[in-house]
């Protein structure tokens, strides 16, 4: 009814319309009165030829937009991200868009009547004849997995490397079938190489020879271990998950458990050392305790590495030992030769002091300062084979004396090259009396071919010593002896060695430790640098 009545009103909006135009266009003029009968009859025919006319242009407009908008489906159709096919139930090509051309590397003129199962790679085929009959029995919507190939004339095409999802479902024409094709290669690619990378994080959590437990952020609660936390704790990832780190007693300490995961949210990250873990059997090992707070996507989660550190305990207190041991030893040697020789009683243990401090103004790593440490405090251990009356000697020595006394050095060298250090002591010990020009002893040494160890030690001695007074000679003073040392700097003594040794006594006030009030006597003219050196 409600459409009958729009039709009937219609229709006199178009005849009023058409009267409009009628009248406007003057193609009707009224005839004289004798032609008065066919006056209405050709009204009636100008205003249904304007309806015509008036019809037509709407019509027109119509298909227009009906073009348009048929033009604008095909470009989405053909220009999609994604295929789109027609198959007939035995996969023939009835239609398909341009990204199946893309796709194929084929025009749909030649894509027409072919059957689409044989682009699909035989190890594919049985997954999409599978999807296609459940599809037509299911009238739902179905999807399955395949490789694609171009066409060629062999049994197999040759694969593309790309992975494309298929997604079917039955059109109104029950005979047909409507499909989307969609690569999914870069996803399939993706999510292949997140496997590979979970897989390869699993072998190394499950491999790891230190223990890791993964705990909920929020919680605390254990979410995962690995098969070495398993082993020192004695439990089995069954008994452990779910519970919280301090539930489960194998860290005694509750209270500095609960702290740690107090500090995790906050820091994300601590560290503790010589903590005590209870195996389910009783035992106790000594851990370092480890961890951090990491996402996984919008997830916090914590890792906890445990390590055991037992052996490294025993290593270290036996490197304590050992060191104990070398020190024992080294200052038994120094007493040996401090025994014979009052004169030089602390002398070694000063040229040490020395040493260390111009070592550090030369920023010398703490490994290589307690070498210089060692070297210094054994470098005259070579007076041992030396005759008492000559060390104590108070009058000038004469020529063998002095190459007897020259020998300390070799002498020094023989003994310490047969005793393991972790530094060329031998070595350093056999080369302090080496001088920069080649005028030292035993092997006249010159330049770069001195360790640095041995030229520290000699501008140390030489300082030290003409500070001290000998059987021969009283002290020759501090500043004479850094005057000395300033002259003969690079000609004897390493110009940087001598100038970090003349700043650590005149900026720094480095002063060496007591000494007997023997040696401190000074000499007023202190003319015996030059004997010194030459010994």
């Amino acid at each position: 009814m409600k459409k009958d009545k729009k039709f009937l009103a219609d229709r006199l909006e178009l005849r009023r319309k058409a009267e409009e135009r009628l009248k406007k266009s003057e193609l009707f003029t009224e005839f004289p009165t004798s032609r008065a009968e066919l006056q209405p009859t050709l009204y009636e025919l100008s205003v249904h030829q304007i309806e015509l006319e008036m019809q037509n242009e709407q019509l027109q407009h119509s298909y227009d937009e009906i073009q348009k908008e048929h033009k604008r489906y095909n470009d989405l159709y053909d220009f999609a991200p994604v295929g789109y096919l027609t198959l007939a139930r035995d996969s023939t090509i009835l239609e398909a868009n341009l990204t199946i051309d893309i796709i194929l590397s084929l025009g749909r003129n030649k894509l027409k009547g072919t059957r689409f199962s044989a682009f699909i790679a035989q190890a594919d085929l049985p997954a999409f004849n599978s999807m296609m009959q459940k599809v037509y029995q299911s009238k739902a919507l179905e999807h399955c997995e395949i490789r694609i190939g171009n066409i060629s004339t062999e049994e197999e095409p040759p694969l593309l490397d790309r992975t494309f999802r298929l997604d079917a479902i039955i059109s109104d024409n029950i005979q047909e079938c409507h499909l989307t094709l969609t690569d999914i290669s870069d996803t399939r690619r993706a999510f292949e190489e997140l496997k590979n990378k979970e897989a390869q994080y699993r072998c190394l959590f499950e491999a790891a020879h230190e223990g890791i437990l993964i705990l909920d952020y929020k919680s605390g609660k254990i979410v995962d271990a690995n098969p070495c936390i398993l082993q020192l704790i004695g439990f089995s990832l069954d008994e452990i998950t779910g519970k919280e780190l301090w539930e489960l007693g194998f860290i005694q300490d509750k209270e500095l458990a609960r702290k740690a995961y107090l500090q995790l949210q906050s820091k994300n990250y601590v560290r503790y050392s010589g903590i005590p873990l209870h195996h389910k059997s009783g035992n106790v090992i000594e851990v370092e305790f480890l961890s951090y707070v990491y996402n996984v996507g919008d997830k916090k989660m914590i890792q906890c590495n445990i390590r055991d550190i037992t052996d490294q305990i025993k290593l270290r207190e036996y490197e304590k030992a050992i060191s104990t041991s070398h020190q024992e030893t080294i200052h038994a040697l120094v007493s040996l030769v401090e025994i014979r020789d009052s004169y030089t009683a602390g002398h070694q243990k000063r040229v040490s002091e020395l040493s260390v401090a111009i070592g550090k103004e030369l920023h010398l790593s703490p490994k290589s300062l307690e070498g210089v440490h060692m070297s210094a405090i054994l470098h005259d251990i070579g007076k041992f084979n030396i005759p008492t009356e000559l060390l104590t000697k108070a009058t000038p020595l004469d020529d063998p004396e002095k190459e007897m006394l020259r020998n300390h050095s070799l002498a020094g060298y023989d003994v310490l090259k047969g005793i393991h250090f972790p530094w060329p002591i031998a070595l350093t010990v056999l080369q302090h009396h080496e001088r920069l020009d080649g005028s030292g002893y035993p092997n006249g040494l010159k330049g770069s071919r001195i360790s640095e160890a041995a030229r520290i030690i000699a501008v140390a001695d030489t300082v030290e010593a003409m500070t001290g007074a000998r059987p021969y000679r009283p002290a020759i003073g501090l500043d004479k002896a850094l005057m000395h040392i300033q002259q003969e700097k690079g000609r004897l003594f390493d110009p940087v060695i001598v100038d970090a040794c003349i700043w650590l006594f005149q900026e720094k006030k480095f002063r060496f430790s007591s000494r007997p009030a023997s040696e401190s006597l000074v000499s007023p003219e202190g003319g015996m640098a030059k004997v010194y050196n030459s010994l």
